[in-house]
């Protein structure tokens, strides 16, 4: 019979990696490169390097890990039975002894005497038997969906499946730069009953990012099943560095951009998303009960799945997920291979996050407690802002320089405006493309032939009037804004600030009273609104030089992005690095110091 399986000790030796099974108890002690550790530290099962687990259910029968069964290896009992673990580790060093090739042979008897009892022989499984009509069937493969591999070596796809007579097992590759293998027969490691293990090895030490595979399992009645039968593949991520994991984060987010055209502009919303959360410090956490924040949460729901995975890894958190979506929201949207383009990288990592006890943000929090949509209270801009007002702002809240704010307002280049988030009516947004983050939006709101053209000729752009936007039937405050054309292209007061003075002037809903965007010979109801020397120049910079205005865009964007509460004394030399510990509210460029 298998009694002796049950009542024995059984040594095992795996490259560097020892353990020791005792009945119902299994001990493992494993080296610094182990996979085994490194699998279990990635799936945050546990972490080190020993490890201890009661291999039995209540009835000390062994537990045969399954598709609904988890394995008994994801538990490690090592701190609450201590005693247990030091038996089990004594008895194993016991046997290295013994069994050392520089020492004479050792004629003694190892034992143990915390281990638990082992199982009864009728607790012994019996041999698994295919019950599935003739058709293989799909067990369990790893790595499993969403796992994070390092890629130190090559890595072991595996797949364990059910049948009667089974002929192969095919794996079909694709690697993180779109390409794919066909399918290909694996080797054949174990087979118990009806029940077999098929290994297939990758090369994952040359490409870093998201892989997939997918199965055929082929028996020899001619039977196949293709899984996952949908025709999508089981993807993992394959990282060595924190630059590596960035990466493949930010190619999901990209993919995910995409796929959402062109009913939605995914890049927009980030970008939009962004800015938000990075008021009063990037946290991962916006307030969905205050209604600036309306519609943000198309964003939120977009990201979550990106957050599922790669968040807690790598030191990636929320905070920095929704960060890296914003710099890809703006990346991605610049023209396709044109001059001008920057990187928009992705410098630190390692933001806490708003429901981070360590905070303590709580008290600004509804019921003192914070989550990703109920964060912090934060003022945001209002829509109305002067110049000095807007600069102001932009000053206190991300240390802006008046040429930081007139760059970072470019971002309305992207997206639209929609009525029922902020009450005003620009469904074709501020310019013509909305899709294209470009200098148009300066070509907007500044005339003239050239930088060095006079203010007169600089102030003479396309006119812009005000318009009366009517929200009584919504839930959003009624609006005037600034539309030009038959596209009705849309400027809010705080955009035409940038060129016009419009202090004193901005009344109840945002209605403009006393001056109009210019007026063109004697028939003016109203004077031309006066120009704002402090800025109109630099838009004027802008509009003639849409390098500059991208060069100094990315400068703005990031250092609103790293706006928040970090440790001041690291440096950082080969981003993206990971943020100290939490210190105060500051700007992560003074890391850089």
């Amino acid at each position: 019979g298998d009694e002796w399986k049950a009542n024995r000790c059984l040594f095992f030796e795996s490259s560097e990696d020892r353990a020791v099974r005792c009945g119902c108890d299994k001990y493992m002690l494993l080296s610094a490169s182990s996979t085994e550790a490194a699998e279990a530290s990635s799936n945050e099962w546990w972490t080190g390097n020993e490890g201890l687990f009661d291999l039995c259910d209540n009835s000390k029968s062994y537990i045969v890990a399954d598709s609904s069964t988890a394995s008994p290896e994801t538990t490690n009992l090592l701190t609450s039975e201590p005693l247990k673990a030091v038996d089990m580790h004594a008895l194993l060093q016991c046997h290295l002894d013994k069994t050392d090739a520089n020492v004479n042979p050792l004629y003694y008897e190892c034992t143990g005497d915390v281990a638990t009892p082992s199982p009864t022989v009728t607790s012994v499984p019996a041999l698994p038997v295919a019950n599935n009509g003739g058709i293989p069937e799909y067990i369990d493969s790893s790595p499993s969906q969403n796992d994070i591999l390092q890629a130190g070596a090559s890595t072991f796809l595996s797949a364990t499946v059910l049948d009667d007579d089974i002929q192969r097992v095919r794996f079909r590759v694709r690697f993180p730069d779109g390409t794919t293998t066909g399918f290909s027969a694996g080797d054949s490691v174990f087979t118990s009953g009806h029940l077999s293990t098929h290994d297939f090895l990758v090369d994952t030490t040359t490409q870093s990012g998201k892989y997939g595979y997918r199965l055929r399992i082929q028996d020899q009645s001619g039977n196949s099943d293709d899984y996952p039968a949908d025709g999508t593949f089981i993807e993992f991520i394959v990282a060595d560095t924190n630059a590596e994991f960035v990466a493949a984060a930010r190619a999901e987010i990209a993919s995910i951009i995409q796929a959402a055209l062109p009913g939605t502009n995914l890049a927009a919303k980030f970008v939009r998303h962004g800015f938000h959360d990075c008021v009063g410090g990037c946290d991962g956490c916006v307030d969905m009960a205050n209604p600036d924040n309306a519609g943000l949460d198309i964003p939120i729901a977009a990201l979550e799945p990106v957050v599922d995975v790669f968040s807690s890894h790598f030191g990636m958190t929320r905070a920095d997920i929704w960060v890296l979506a914003a710099l890809q929201g703006a990346s991605g949207s610049q023209p396709n291979g044109g001059p001008d383009n920057r990187e928009f990288a992705m410098d630190w990592i390692g933001r806490p996050t708003c429901d981070d006890p360590n905070l303590n943000l709580a008290t600004g929090c509804v019921e003192n407690s914070c989550t990703q949509t109920r964060g912090p209270d934060r003022a945001l801009p209002s829509p109305n802002l002067d110049t000095h007002e807007l600069l102001a702002y932009f000053s206190t809240e991300f240390g802006f320089d008046d040429r930081d704010t007139v760059a970072i307002m470019g971002a309305h280049t992207l997206g639209t405006l929609a009525r029922e988030n902020s009450g005003y009516d620009g469904t074709n947004g501020w310019v013509g493309n909305v899709n294209s983050l470009a200098n148009g939006y300066y070509d907007s709101l500044v005339g003239g032939s050239s930088v060095d053209s006079p203010v007169d000729e600089l102030m003479n752009a396309n006119n812009w009037e005000q318009v009366y936007i009517d929200n009584t039937a919504l839930t959003t405050p009624n609006r005037w804004e600034w539309e030009r054309g038959t596209n009705r292209f849309v400027m809010i007061n705080s955009d035409m600030s940038l060129v016009r003075s419009l202090t004193g002037e901005i009344g109840a809903e945002g209605g403009v009273s006393g001056c109009q965007f210019k007026c063109n010979g004697n028939n003016c109801p109203l004077p031309a609104c006066p120009h704002a020397p402090e800025t109109l120049d630099i838009a004027a910079e802008y509009k003639f030089n849409n390098a500059l205005w991208v060069e100094d865009f990315e400068s703005a964007f990031k250092m609103m992005l790293e706006t928040g509460q970090y440790d001041t004394s690291g440096t950082c030399v080969s981003p993206p690095c990971v943020a100290g510990d939490i210190f105060e509210r500051r700007n992560l460029r003074g890391l850089n110091n």
